[in-house]
């Protein structure tokens, strides 16, 4: 009996690495995609239209911060900067941003990595 439960802890936990390696996998396929799509992107275009051109459109009404970028606010030299930070490609050194006008909406700067 205690071999049955031996092997059936480590199947299930085969099963629970098998997963996350998928759920790894997919999540830097996205990622990835979206920093080949942040090139396209043009400093004044609305941050709708760069969203659409980066993929990650249909996410916008989901609180998944894997799938879609998040809204930063960060102060520097007296202004606050608004910009819409994507998550960090696997071994990467920074995000990707892209800056926007919290009045107008429209893309301001853009960071696609390095």
């Amino acid at each position: 009996m205690k071999k049955l439960l031996l092997y059936f802890s480590a199947f299930v936990g085969i099963i629970c690495l098998i997963t996350k390696i998928i759920g790894f996998y997919r999540t830097e396929k996205l990622i990835n995609q979206y920093y080949k799509n942040c090139e396209k992107v043009e400093i004044g275009m609305t941050l709708e239209q760069a969203r659409g051109i980066i993929g990650d459109l249909k996410y916008q009404y989901w609180t998944q911060d894997k799938k879609s970028g998040e809204i930063i606010i960060s102060e520097s030299n007296g202004k606050l900067n608004y910009s819409l930070e994507y998550p960090l490609v696997f071994a990467g050194s920074d995000n990707m941003r892209i800056y926007f006008d919290p009045i107008t909406l429209l893309v301001t700067d853009k960071f696609c990595g390095e």
